[in-house]
């Protein structure tokens, strides 16, 4: 779903993407040769440390981190956190919105890094007639490159409210 973020941003830098491998991976890098891929799984935190350690060795600290890491993989963002050195821009799914789970911390757990400048980019909904529909991968990739060109704190992209009107 970023993947047009990650091709977008290689366009001026190289770009190191975390993913499991495989035949999307590949022809990610094959489209963009900036692309630097670390074929890791996120579960798996000794592995991704040891692969952005790697990676950061050769390259330097990242300057520029977007992650869209799922809740089933709780300590991966930290893990990541460790590597950045500018931004980080954490991909959240629309239960970040959710009125009746508040923030669980996710900002206090960053500012532990002080090199670190944490932004949150929450996905939401598009409203449609009488219902609503998930965001398309060209819309989450638009609002996901607006929230870093905006460096705001935190960018929500569609909508959140009312809560009660979101796609099932």
């Amino acid at each position: 779903m970023l993947r047009k973020v990650s091709r977008t941003l290689a366009l001026d830098r190289p770009v190191a993407v975390v993913a499991r491998g495989g035949e999307r991976l590949d022809s990610l890098v094959a489209k963009s040769p900036s692309i630097v891929p670390v074929a890791v799984d996120w579960h798996r935190t000794r592995d991704l440390e040891r692969a952005l350690w790697k990676v950061t060795k050769e390259t330097g600290a990242f300057s520029l981190c977007v992650a869209w890491i799922h809740a089933d993989a709780p300590e991966a963002p930290a893990t990541v956190a460790q590597f950045v050195r500018g931004h980080f821009y954490q991909v959240l799914g629309s239960a970040a919105a959710d009125p009746s789970r508040p923030d669980p911390g996710r900002r206090e757990r960053f500012a532990a890094f002080p090199d670190l400048s944490y932004h949150e980019v929450i996905l939401g909904f598009v409203p449609e007639g009488r219902g609503s529909r998930w965001l398309t991968n060209e819309e989450i990739s638009r609002g996901v490159l607006t929230a870093i060109a905006w460096a705001k704190p935190s960018t929500i992209v569609g909508k959140v409210a009312p809560w009660a009107v979101r796609p099932r």
